[in-house]
């Protein structure tokens, strides 16, 4: 049996076609029927990978919100470390005027948003924070920065707290318990499921920590550099990663 974990966001759907490549779809759909595992590996919200996967692929795990959980087929919980309320508290209040907060819980329907943009049924806007309090956290994200100031919060956050780990996602910022993170899930996973070798594709930088354990690592041509230089193979697709995977090509 051959594992493969992919990320989402422009590594399976792409936003400037807001869908999915039907040569990809193709051939999950044929890795899977294989006897083969597909999965997700990705910072969104659970709710946020369901919706745009409904009708067109079924993953046979899902680690979501970088790391902050993971999930099998069936949406059953297997691992899950959550973000104390009052660090997110706290961390909203010093950044909300200029970052937007999202809360990553485990619904199936829907993510909190502390301003959202769009009217949109899979949102719930804040009205209060102290409304999430009661709720399982799992990771917040801070969105709508710019490159630069996204890197400077993600160091500001790492310095003063002890409790959560932040990860930088090009102009965002997702903020996960200390010691979770892509990589740490898929090591979970394998433990979990009893995986003996994954692959692993992924675009930005925080998939590093995935592609870093991964046992097969892909990226694609237009990644940054110093990803690319950091995997085993670079792809076009996630169709050709799978031909390698399949075919045993070596590096």
């Amino acid at each position: 049996m051959k594992v493969l974990a992919s990320d989402f966001d422009n590594t399976l759907y792409f936003r400037d076609i807001e869908g999915f490549h039907d040569e990809d779809i193709m051939k999950i759909k044929s890795f899977q029927e294989k006897g083969n595992l597909f999965g997700m590996c990705s910072g969104r919200p659970f709710s946020g990978l369901l919706k745009p996967l409904k009708g067109i692929l079924k993953p046979d795990f899902f680690i979501v919100s970088t790391g902050g959980a993971i999930l099998d087929k069936d949406y059953h919980l297997l691992y899950g470390k959550e973000v104390p309320f009052d660090i997110v508290r706290e961390i909203h209040l010093t950044y909300q005027k200029e970052t937007e907060l999202i809360v990553q819980t485990l619904s199936q329907k829907y993510f909190y948003c502390s301003n959202p943009q769009e009217d949109k049924e899979d949102v719930i806007e804040i009205h209060s924070l102290d409304d999430m309090k009661s709720e399982k956290i799992y990771s917040i994200s801070l969105v709508d920065s710019t490159v630069e100031r996204a890197g400077e919060i993600v160091e500001e956050i790492n310095q003063k707290y002890n409790e959560v780990d932040a990860y930088q996602n090009v102009n965002s910022i997702d903020i996960v318990k200390k010691g979770c993170s892509k990589g740490a899930a898929i090591l979970k996973l394998k433990e979990l499921l009893d995986i003996k070798e994954i692959a692993g594709i992924g675009d930005s930088y925080n998939d590093l920590s995935m592609l870093n354990v991964v046992d097969t690592s892909f990226t694609f041509h237009k990644s940054p550099m110093d990803i690319k230089q950091s995997v085993d193979y670079v792809v076009n697709s996630i169709d050709e990663a799978i031909d390698i995977i399949e075919g045993g090509v070596e590096k």
